[in-house]
């Protein structure tokens, strides 16, 4: 009984702020409205919408739908709107949104060969087509509904949903279906970003008295791109999403009050809609940057865990790695402190090895030697005899491979049925 009264508390709690949220957003991007077509310039609550039925099941959509729409039908008609270009507008965004969720749903469902690249590429069409979609739809609405439109209305409502989605639907997407990519960023990654954030703020609020050379806008805008790709390259994937709407919210209520390079070469809502294309252009670019290198950093992580992995199964063989030079005599052992209880300088080179090695067995080691210098690519192996401290002969695995520019790289290891011990 208490477990499902806490449960229905927190589910109060969820909704109690998605609607705060939602509310404050839509407020924001209603400040963006064209006069002309009636519609925002940014409509960030997409992107919320989108992000909470991505990351739940269809059975629970209906209650965030319906409280999206009639949230949306309310604050548009706080701000003005007529009731039938609110009307329509609330359900054509749930006409997009809905089935767009409904397809991600799917395929993260059903396709787990799919990498993060791919997810990425994928979330990218899928907004892209239908912010395009809803474009086209919202104008022939407007146009049955008898106001006059133009072919910039179509692309403003698309940049708007598509901007708004993906600055922050990916915030919800990583949180909730990849809850291992919230790290921590190292002690760098956090000194660059605490670098390149208050640069980035900078930038967008300097007064447009300043910003007259359109080479120093672009050059300003440039460095904003560069610097906003780093941090993708470098932060982790829920860390980088933050960023993003933050980036979002500066640029462009920076841009809407009349700050930042896109106010001196552009007038009135046209510089809104530039930012908008530019902040689109960010976060794809972003996060394909950072998907990739997420993926790369998993590789790393996986193969340093093999690594780990393989040590703790050879650590009884305690393997030796050296490195004979190219003249075929000076032996640098791998590590330094000890090759099976001796010292490395009693194996300095080919010669002090051999003597080691159990008479019967040193022209094996010679052929194999010389057999390595001429295969490039695939390792020799051998068993030897050596001779160690404990003065008796003990079974070694002997592995060497060719190295183009240091002669040939080796391990010796005990054999699985023989011990120091």
């Amino acid at each position: 009984m208490n477990a499902g009264r806490i449960s229905r508390r927190y589910g109060l709690l969820r909704w109690l702020i998605f609607v705060a949220v939602y509310f404050l957003l839509a407020t924001i991007s209603l400040e963006t409205r064209d006069p002309w077509s009636l519609s925002s310039t940014i409509w960030l609550p997409a992107g919320l919408l989108l992000g909470l039925l991505c990351t739940r099941s269809p059975a629970q959509w209906p209650m965030w739908a319906i409280s999206a729409g009639v949230l949306h039908f309310s604050v548009s008609l706080l701000h003005d709107r007529p009731w039938d270009i609110a009307l329509a507008f609330a359900l054509l965004d749930l006409a997009i949104i809905c089935p767009l969720a409904l397809i991600w749903n799917g395929l993260h469902r059903y396709s787990n060969g799919l990498s993060h690249p791919g997810e990425t590429l994928l979330l990218l069409a899928g907004v892209y087509l239908a912010s395009a979609v809803g474009g086209l739809f919202s104008d022939l609405i407007l146009k049955a509904l008898g106001y006059p439109t133009r072919v910039s209305h179509f692309i403003s409502w698309g940049i708007s949903n598509a901007t708004g989605c993906l600055a922050i639907a990916p915030l919800f997407i990583i949180y909730r279906l990849n809850p291992g990519q919230w790290q921590w960023p190292s002690r760098q990654q956090a000194y660059i970003a605490a670098w390149v954030f208050p640069l980035v703020i900078a930038v967008f609020f300097l007064p447009s008295s300043l910003l007259s050379n359109d080479l120093l806008n672009n050059a300003l805008l440039y460095s904003v791109l560069a610097l906003s790709l780093l941090l993708s390259a470098l932060l982790s994937l829920l860390p980088l999403a933050l960023y993003f709407i933050l980036l979002t919210l500066l640029v462009s209520l920076a841009t809407l009050y009349g700050y930042g390079p896109f106010r001196p070469a552009l007038a009135g809502m046209q510089a809104v809609e530039a930012s908008q294309l530019y902040l689109l252009m960010i976060i794809s670019l972003g996060l394909l940057v950072a998907t990739r290198e997420q993926r790369h950093r998993s590789r790393r992580q996986q193969t340093q865990q093999q690594q780990l992995l393989l040590n703790a199964l050879l650590q009884t063989r305690h393997p030796a790695f050296f490195r004979l030079s190219a003249e075929a005599e000076l032996l640098d052992w791998q590590p330094h402190e000890a090759v099976f209880g001796m010292p490395p300088r009693q194996l300095a080179n080919l010669t002090l090895l051999l003597a080691h090695v159990h008479p019967d067995d040193r022209e094996v080691l010679k052929t194999l030697l010389r057999t390595a210098s001429e295969s490039r690519n695939t390792p020799q192996h051998c068993s030897l005899r050596l001779l160690l401290p404990d003065a008796h002969y003990h079974h070694v695995e002997c592995r060497l491979l060719h190295h183009p520019q240091q002669g040939v790289a080796g391990v010796l290891a005990l054999a699985k049925a023989d011990s120091l011990y």
